[in-house]
């Protein structure tokens, strides 16, 4: 739920993270896996942002 609300809150956080999945989605037709793991980093960068999730060492 705090990502959506993250998106919900910031109309420019949102554009950005649709314009990630059109680029992935196009990238990785065939690899729904790839595409998922793909968009981890900027899930993990929103939820670090609003203080529900550590920052990651990779």
């Amino acid at each position: 739920m705090g990502f959506r609300d993250a998106l919900r809150a910031d109309a420019r956080l949102a554009q950005e993270y649709a314009q990630l999945k059109l680029s992935l989605a196009g990238k990785y037709r065939d690899d729904r896996e790839a595409y998922t793991h793909s968009k981890t980093k900027f899930v993990q960068q929103v939820l670090q942002s609003v203080g529900l999730a550590q920052a990651s060492e990779t």
